[in-house]
């Protein structure tokens, strides 16, 4: 924390009459201690048995089910980048007739090879890599590409099979305007990053040691389905802020 931070939040301390003990203890009876059952509780979440994955596999699909999310199983990366292709060749963009996809650079995404397995379709697989210090050429150039795709491929760190939700940490590559912007919105995870509860979540995300390495970055992003609103007449429309359609590929392998 740096000093402006320290100087605010003193500021606001001092507004609300409290010490800097009393705030702590005010911040242990809201964030929780640790468990005493801690190890073995992480160890419950972190290594769930195969009959268990299953059933949260189940329990996501009947959940997305309900949002107007498609939840697709796929026993390895080679099929689920069949399947990527033959979405693309059975979907048209909404504007212009030329399709162009974006995907994150990530190690999962890499995976795929969309550009090798699309070669052959006349479709252009944008990539959001950029250099360590990108300049405001290399970020316009991505932004171009983005608005030019209609199809955007992520991945997520995990999904929550009670609400069938993405949860999503921005990182370097990984912009989460490739979730918002493309009219479809392609997601690839594995078996072990779908996990039951939010409650499981914050565990993780608070006592796991390799999650803590990550922290929360500058943004964390919870998607459940594509873009909805009924503001209109309560009449349900998808896609009027962002996706209409949302597809989850889970490797199962």
């Amino acid at each position: 924390m740096d000093n402006h931070q320290h100087d605010f939040i003193k500021t606001i301390q001092q507004a609300l009459g409290k010490s800097s003990s009393s705030a702590k203890v005010a911040q242990s009876e809201l964030f929780g201690t640790r468990p005493k059952d801690f190890e073995n509780q992480l160890d419950v979440y972190i290594n769930k048995s195969k009959p268990d994955r299953d059933t949260l596999l189940d329990l996501l699909i009947e959940q997305a089910e309900l949002i107007h999310m498609d939840v697709i199983p796929v026993e390895n990366i080679s099929l689920a980048s069949h399947a990527i292709q033959e979405l693309v060749q059975n979907t048209e963009p909404e504007w212009g007739s030329k399709k162009s996809i974006i995907a994150w650079q990530h190690p999962l995404i890499d995976q795929l090879n969309l550009k090798e397995t699309l070669s052959g379709n006349d479709v252009e697989v944008f990539s959001t890599q950029t250099s360590t210090k990108p300049d405001s050429e290399e970020r316009e150039k991505i932004r171009t590409q983005l608005l030019q795709s209609y199809i955007g491929i992520t991945s997520a760190d995990f999904c929550v099979a009670e609400s069938a939700t993405l949860v999503q940490r921005t990182r370097p590559n990984q912009p989460r305007a490739v979730s918002l912007v493309p009219s479809i919105h392609v997601a690839v995870i594995r078996m072990d990053q779908i996990i039951e509860s939010l409650k499981e979540l914050y565990f993780r995300l608070k006592w796991d040691p390799q999650e803590k390495k990550t922290g929360l970055t500058n943004c964390m992003t919870f998607i459940s389905g594509p873009s909805k609103t009924a503001d209109i007449e309560l009449v349900m429309v998808y896609g009027a802020h962002g996706p209409r359609q949302l597809l989850l590929y889970v490797i199962t392998g």
